[in-house]
């Protein structure tokens, strides 16, 4: 660690008394054989010439830089830990839609079943890769048997995305999407599991991103896409020219009183740019839209931290100089 010339001028009294710690003298003695001014204010101390020095004034000023330094230590190491942990569970555990195969979904047809036994505390689900969301259906209002779409599922498969579309003749079109957070399981090995639709639709299409599989029902004459949203192009535009023009300005009046702060504007799109690449890589169509943007601007945060508490040790090290 160097020692900035002010803090070695205050401690040269009692350098020269011989009264400092050993760590101490230490740090002093490697700044003294870089400079040389130092050493000159040194030669005057041993010839009496300077006025003696409080002697708990340079004490108190290498106390402390040493705790400063320690926090922006602590802080550096705190932020990268957080960003590497939270980026780590978001891939761990990001929800992916999951392309349609054969055998994917089979519909084993219509079965008439009891609404309490599909709420009831006697249902079991599998666990683990065999784990399934519980039905979206809300329980009917009346304890009568009623008819329900069974369909079997592959046990990889976590749960489903769905949206009702209803048109002008009354005609109920349910469309569904898997998803999975394991898209690298034995899809072909997998075994089945058992998904209820209450009540059934009309029409049952599987696919939301891709061409769309009809399963249940008679075909339709046009079929409707859900496209993955593309907010995060927008908002990664905005964040790219925020950073061009807060850059370009900090450039040019870094010098002024208040240029700090044209520092600190352009961390934060600069930072939303890395948060984003890091969770999202170079894609930015996004199917988990509030998912997606709320992890990015956490991230922001952190890398925002980061940059500011790097950039102050940028300028202690360049002081130091």
């Amino acid at each position: 660690m160097k020692l900035p010339c002010a803090i070695v001028r205050d401690l040269l009294p009692m350098y020269a008394e011989k009264l400092t710690e050993e760590e101490t003298t230490v740090l002093v003695k490697e700044h003294m054989e870089e400079c040389a001014e130092c050493r000159s204010r040194l030669a005057e101390i041993d010839t009496g010439i300077p006025s003696p020095v409080e002697s708990t004034k340079p004490m108190m000023t290498l106390k402390r830089e040493i705790r400063r330094r320690r926090l922006y230590a602590v802080l550096i190491a705190a932020l990268c830990v957080f960003i590497g942990v939270f980026t780590y569970f978001f891939h761990a555990t990001s929800m992916n839609y999951v392309l349609w195969q054969d055998g994917l979904i089979e519909v084993a047809g219509i079965r008439t079943v009891d609404p309490a036994e599909l709420y009831g505390g006697d249902m079991r689900l599998p666990f683990g890769d065999e784990a399934a969301a519980e039905p979206t259906i809300a329980p009917a209002s009346t304890e009568q048997p009623r008819e329900a779409l069974i369909l079997k599922v592959k046990s990889f498969i976590n749960g489903f995305e769905e949206h009702t579309v209803v048109e002008e003749d009354g005609t109920t079109t349910l469309i569904m999407q898997a998803l999975s957070t394991n898209q690298h399981s034995d899809q072909q090995g997998a075994s089945y599991y058992e998904y209820t639709l209450y009540p059934v639709p009309d029409r049952l299409v599987y696919g939301f991103e891709q061409q769309q599989v009809l399963l249940w029902g008679p075909p339709a004459d046009g079929g409707t896409a859900i496209l993955p949203r593309l907010a995060l192009a927008y908002y990664l535009i905005i964040a790219a020219v925020l950073a061009a023009v807060c850059g370009l300005a900090w450039g040019i009046f870094r010098k002024w009183k208040f240029g700090w702060i044209l520092r600190q504007l352009f961390f934060a799109p600069v930072s939303y740019i890395l948060s984003h690449l890091i969770l999202k890589g170079f894609r930015t169509a996004s199917s988990f839209m509030e998912r997606d943007l709320i992890s990015i601007i956490v991230l922001t945060v952190a890398f925002y931290g980061l940059l500011t508490v790097a950039w102050l040790v940028f300028l202690q090290r360049r002081k130091e100089k």
